[in-house]
């Protein structure tokens, strides 16, 4: 994707009028002391998404952010706004390194889907040939009103862990009596403030622990959201025989160029690292600040499910890859064959109802969007994850498009990046979109 880097507090657009969209570029200018913009002529943009997300940051509501739109291979908006400390205001620019936590989790099982092409498993494998504690799972299951462990109906197989279908949660709030004191006995609980740091172990010694842990219900029988993608990351070292970290590195990071990506961030780039922020007496205040971070330390705990740092300029990398049936720039980095895989609904119908109809791929949730207003509008599977700390993203193949939304505050508020990606898909004429159908 061609791309220049933004000055902070830019709102970039393009014309949607035709096809040749590098041709139509505007600038709409936000200047930081109020809300003033250089509207460009009669064009159509997304002045309207800038001004939303400035208005919250001038109200407080939000400290800053940054929103991405990409229409086949293009930057078709980019909007950095606000600062990335509340306290010595940083600008947020497109390689301020930010704290995806979930957004790991579409990452861990595309990296895993390069060693599924590899032949080093099958969906269906039992996950004990590969971590032989679980052999011995339980389950709990009521019974007249009394809850026992008990053998599950099947063992967890890989495809239960990309779905979160195995029945681990991440050990809070759980209606089950005896089951979250399991999580602090053997120490898989988040820690610190509002549990923004890891447990204090190794994923091998946390998949070990999970297996002592009865899950909350058979494998595959519903989707639980937890520990689910860190399991997968524990069976990536199994698979690769290389460190999680070594291996993302390797067999993604690298071949997108997504170089500011990672579990910890390097000294040399604490400069660019945001502060997390979090509501106190109403206002944003900051919970993590950066240049005290752990984070510049790292964890042991190398999550798959929610450790790792990314920028905006990484992140939507991975997302052009996506968008682009499993291709970037001249690398396949993925097969299409696989790609399908991974964008099909793998929870059974059971499963979805259970789930209240939500659909789940290979690490992605699925739906659907309306790009267009009226008789013009075209809908379009839509897949996409968001993180704790307020990131969100969707990838949108069949368009060739994807939007990503950076924030950091805990804990998570998705409800604006929502409410702006709809105003997007709305704007956004199907017509003028070129990618494949």
């Amino acid at each position: 994707m061609k791309k220049n880097k933004p000055n902070n507090n830019k709102v970039r657009t393009v014309n949607l009028a035709g096809p040749f969209l590098p041709l139509f570029l505007t600038y709409l200018i936000y200047i930081s002391s109020g809300l003033a913009y250089e509207k460009a002529k009669d064009q159509k943009n997304y002045s309207s998404i800038a001004n939303r997300i400035s208005e919250e940051i001038q109200k407080g509501n939000i400290v800053g952010a940054a929103h991405l739109v990409v229409q086949d291979g293009e930057a078709i908006f980019e909007y950095y706004g606000g600062a990335s400390d509340a306290e010595d205001n940083s600008p947020i620019k497109n390689d301020t390194i930010v704290r995806i936590y979930s957004m790991s989790k579409p990452i861990t099982s595309v990296a895993a889907m390069k060693l599924y092409e590899e032949g080093k498993f099958k969906l269906e494998d039992p996950i004990s040939k590969y971590i032989p504690a679980f052999k011995n799972s339980t389950v709990m299951v009521e019974t007249d009103g009394v809850w026992k462990r008990v053998k599950p109906k099947r063992q967890i197989n890989v495809r239960d862990v990309f779905t979160h279908s195995t029945g681990y949660g991440y050990g809070a709030f759980s209606p089950i009596p005896g089951l979250e004191a399991s999580y602090k006995k053997y120490g898989m609980k988040y820690r610190g403030p509002a549990g923004m740091f890891p447990p204090d172990m190794t994923i091998e010694e946390a998949a070990n622990a999970l297996a002592k842990i009865p899950a909350k219900h058979h494998p595959g029988e519903k989707f639980t959201y937890g520990f689910s993608t860190d399991l997968l990351g524990r069976l990536i070292e199994v698979w690769s025989g290389k460190s999680l970290d070594v291996y993302l590195r390797e067999s993604l990071f690298n071949p997108l160029g997504m170089t500011d990506t990672g579990f910890k961030v390097p000294a040399s780039k604490m400069n660019r690292f945001a502060s997390c922020h979090t509501y106190k007496n109403g206002k944003q205040s900051i919970i993590d600040k950066s240049a005290k971070s752990p984070y510049l330390k790292g964890f042991k705990f190398l999550s798959g499910g929610g450790g790792l740092v990314s920028t905006m300029e990484d992140y939507s990398k991975f997302c052009s890859m996506l968008a682009n049936s499993g291709r970037f720039q001249n690398q396949q980095i993925l097969s299409k064959k696989t790609m399908e895989l991974i964008f099909q609904n793998h929870l059974t119908e059971d499963k979805n109802q259970k789930s209240g109809g939500f659909k789940f791929g290979l690490g992605f949730a699925i739906g659907n969007e309306t790009f267009g207003n009226g008789d013009l509008s075209v809908s379009a599977k839509r897949y996409s994850w968001g993180g704790y700390a307020s990131t969100d993203f969707h990838v949108v193949p069949s368009r060739n498009f994807y939007q990503i939304f950076i924030r950091q505050t805990i804990p998570t508020r998705s409800g604006l990046a929502r409410e702006l990606f709809k105003d997007v898909y709305q704007m956004t004429p199907a017509s003028d979109i070129k990618g494949p159908r």
